[in-house]
Formats: C-alpha cells, structure tokens, sequence
C-alpha cells in the first residue's frame, strides 16, 4: 500500500503524524509526505529517510507574511477563526494544490491521509479518486472556528469546482477522555496512543527516552545536597522572539526560583539571565526531540502548541501555559481541567506559574495520572490495522 500523507510545512503539524509514518514504513508500505519543501530535511531528519518528500506550496511563514501585507492580518497576528479558515481553507489551497495534485499523481498513492488543518488533501484524494483519512493532533477545535473552516473550504471548492470527498476516519491522537465534557467527535475514529516526539533509530524506529524520576528540593530551596528542580521552557517555532523569552526568564528571576532551565534555541534566540544575580542557572540547546528533553525536566513552560502539550501529558510533566494564538488556549484549557497545568495570561505571570507547578504536588501526580491512562490507549500498529481493513473494503466497494 502506498500512503501519502499531507500536511502543512510545520514541525507541530507534521510531528503528530511521524509515530503512524513509522509505523507505516516498518511494516513494509510506501510512504510519501506532501508538503513544502522548506520542511524537506525536517520529514527525513524526524520522520525516516525512506520517506519521499513531495513537495508543493510555499513556506508557512512566508505565506503568512504576504497575507499580512496584503490583507493586514494573518493567522500569526490575529488568530480569529475567519482569519484562520481563509488562511489554511483559502489561500494554502490556491497557493499548493496544483502542485499536490500534479506530485501525488505521479506518485500513485493508494489512500490520503491529511492532517486537521491541511485542507489540500482532500482535493488529492479527490482528483486521484482514493480514500481519504484525517488525522488529529489536539483537542476538538471551538464551533466558531469549525464553521469558519467549513464555509471556506465550501466556497474554495465550488470556486475550482471540486466536489470533495467525505472523511472516512478521524486518526486520533487525542484521547477522548481529555476532551471537553459535551463534545461531540463526529465520523469514525482510530485512536492512537499518544506520545511526545522521539528520535529515529538506525532501525527507523523510535527511540524512547527513559524519564527519570528525581526527588527534587522546592523552587525556593538550597544548600547542601538539594537537588534543584529543572524546567524546559520552549516557545514552539511560530511565537518564538528574544523579547518574549527575556520577559519570561525576568519573571523566573524575580519569582526567586531556584531552578535549572533548559531551553531550545530557535531562529537565533536564545536565553541569558537578566540580572546578574540571578539564582536561575540556563542551558540552551538546539532542536532535540521532544521526548528527550522531557526526559529530563520536572515541569514545562509553553506558549501551547498542542504537540507539547500533549507530549508533556503523555511524559507525566506538568506544565505552564502562557497561550498566545493559534489552538494556545483550547490546548491549555484541557490540560488545566485535568489538573495537570495552570495557565498564565502573559509572560510576566510565567514565575508565580513555575513556582506552583514545582511546589503543588497534586499538579505532579495529576500528570502522572493522564500519563498511565495515555498507556493504556491503542499503538499505533493497532491503528495502521484498522486503515489497512479500511482500504480493503473501500477498494472492494469500488470494485
């Protein structure tokens, strides 16, 4: 079987779909990602090299910085659901789905598996006439911004006049158990545990971080023998500045914290303290898998990109969210209600966060609770099973 996968050219839209395109090429189908060639060497690095990169539209961020100009507003810069849905229902499609069609069709792919927010796929799957699957990477998103989606990618379609297929199957990597009480999750879903993002093996498997379990001091504590409690603070690779990051630390710093951070270094940025007296001790490190960073930390600083989030749940780490945009707040929102994190509204509050999330042990073993309910979920082999019958049956049918 031969899979194509679609997705926008992002680390956290890409990152949800790797365990499954693993999966996929372990038990011996070909496997293609559909997507921008800026994030070529991303899908090969972290995903396998055996994957083929077809590539089609331009860089997200770049996209997103014409239509800044163009419209003055962007999903980067007001992320209301109009925006959002006129970015990735609209223009991605006018901008990439050319190019789609015309690199899956050479490629032949048997089914489309795209991820919530690409909605090229659906016109591949459409033109090439094979099944089509979603696959999810965060909680059910607000009504306002489904029905924003949904009306665009209504009026893109008829626009090119394109009839698009149905959702065979929601591939989910949300556990249901953490959505909000009331949701409705529509259509089929394949379930599939969720774990944070490890590195590949020379075998093309993932290599799973050991998480350490440390008997840490409180934040205010030293001395003797205190082992200092240690945090990842990451602002994913969207929200990412030097400012932001700055104010965050000064907030560490003036909370009194005694505390190690570790921090990714993205697109130049890097963290230093900011007063020369500062208790806090820094570490900054380059891209690493998420799963190996949390392998190594107490607690969790994040604006609330719903792959960190997520993998921090599956890791047993509580978090501070400080959500900025995007699905910030949605994702942030779920992680609160199941007593694993406390949200923050700015970066000046991020200390006061910190402190609580190291110092409250409910917060801790509430993770650590989600944790051993995320484990008990299907593999991922046991979903590729499922999308394997799916595509038997729909092929008979079509026969």
């Amino acid at each position: 079987m031969r899979i194509a996968f679609t997705a926008n050219p992002l680390p956290g839209h890409i990152v949800p779909m790797i365990p499954l395109v693993r999966a996929a090429l372990a038990a011996g189908h070909g496997v293609a990602v559909v997507t921008g060639a800026d994030a070529a060497p991303f899908v090969l690095a972290e995903g396998s090299p055996d994957v083929e990169v077809l590539a089609a539209g331009p860089p997200t961020l770049e996209a997103m910085a014409d239509m800044q100009r163009e419209t003055g507003t962007s999903p980067a810069t007001a992320p209301r659901p109009d925006v959002i849905a006129e970015y990735f229902a609209g223009r991605r499609v006018t901008a990439t789905v050319d190019d789609a069609i015309r690199a899956a069709r050479a490629w032949r792919p048997h089914l489309v598996v795209s991820e919530s927010l690409d909605h090229v796929g659906p016109y591949v799957a459409a033109a090439l006439d094979v099944p089509f699957l979603r696959h999810s990477f965060g909680p059910e998103r607000p009504e306002a911004v489904r029905t924003a989606m949904a009306a665009v990618s209504a009026r893109t379609a008829a626009d090119r006049g394109v009839v698009l297929p149905p959702v065979a199957a929601w591939i989910d990597v949300y556990p249901a158990f953490l959505e909000a009480p009331g949701t409705v999750r529509e259509g089929r879903r394949i379930p599939i545990r969720p774990a944070a993002h490890d590195a590949v093996g020379r075998d093309g498997a993932a290599s799973p971080a050991d998480r350490r379990r440390r008997a840490v001091s409180p934040a205010s504590a030293s001395g003797p023998g205190s082992v200092r409690p240690r945090a990842l603070v990451t602002m994913g690779t969207v929200f990412t500045s030097q400012p932001l990051l700055d104010r965050v630390l000064a907030s560490i710093e003036e909370a009194g914290l005694q505390v190690d951070l570790v921090t990714t270094a993205v697109n130049g940025v890097r963290a230093e303290p900011t007063r020369h007296d500062s208790a806090v001790r820094i570490r900054n490190v380059p891209f690493r898998p998420l799963a190996e960073l949390l392998a190594e930390v107490d607690a969790v600083v994040t604006v609330g990109g719903a792959g960190t989030v997520l993998g921090a749940l599956a890791a047993g780490v509580p978090a501070v969210v400080m959500p900025l945009g995007a699905d910030h707040a949605v994702n942030a929102a779920r992680a609160e209600a199941a007593g694993a994190a406390v949200t923050v509204d700015g970066p000046e509050a991020v200390g006061a966060g910190l402190r609580r999330v190291l110092e409250d042990g409910d917060l801790g073993r509430s993770a650590r609770v989600v944790a051993a309910r995320i484990r008990e979920l299907p593999p991922v082999e046991a979903a590729l099973t499922e999308i394997e019958d799916l595509v038997v049956s729909a092929t008979r049918e079509r026969v």
